[in-house]
């Protein structure tokens, strides 16, 4: 299961190209990420705890789904760069995924409003995201797995919608 994860969202990749960043002014929603382990350096087999927040910096409600997972099919996609600014695929970062169900469920949608956020935590073994020491920066994009056809909610944050980047958390590994 994880390696048809791994296929699809390489997959991905290579169909979207480079990351498309969208300006929080323009669109409303900006993704924060944070190390709530707050260490600088690892060893590959440290953990790191990541909180990812989605917020609306929009000055009007936005709908989200709010079932957020890892990968393409779960919202949050963790980038792993290295110290050239090159992608690093991750050795065995596992991927969510949604099912039809959860997109039909008016439950798992809401209104974000103004300056309010939702997110989630992840612990993650250092050896998850890479290979070998180095020094490293991640990214973390939010892209809506779900399409606006099926949203329960208005002015509602969807698929069709560029991606939205966070800013580069550096780190070495040791």
């Amino acid at each position: 299961m994880r390696v048809i994860a791994v296929l699809m969202a390489l997959t991905m990749l290579n169909l979207t190209g480079a990351i498309e960043t969208v300006a929080a002014q323009n669109e409303g929603l900006i993704v924060n990420l944070r190390d709530l382990t707050q260490q600088h350096s690892y060893g590959l087999k440290d953990s790191i705890i990541l909180e990812f927040e989605i917020i609306n910096a929009s000055p009007e409600p936005v709908g989200v789904f709010a079932r957020l997972g890892m990968g393409y099919q779960g919202g949050i996609i963790l980038h792993v760069l290295d110290s050239t600014g090159s992608e690093v695929q991750p050795p065995t970062l596992a991927h969510d995924s949604i099912d039809l169900r959860a997109v039909q469920e008016s439950t798992n949608y809401f209104e974000l409003q103004p300056n309010q956020f939702f997110g989630t935590r992840q612990r993650f073994s250092v050896s998850e995201l890479i290979s070998k020491p180095g020094h490293y920066k991640l990214l973390a994009e939010y892209h809506c797995p779900v399409d606006s056809k099926y949203a329960k909610v208005g002015n509602f944050w969807g698929i069709e919608r560029k991606s939205i980047v966070s800013s580069e958390m550096k780190f070495d590994i040791e």
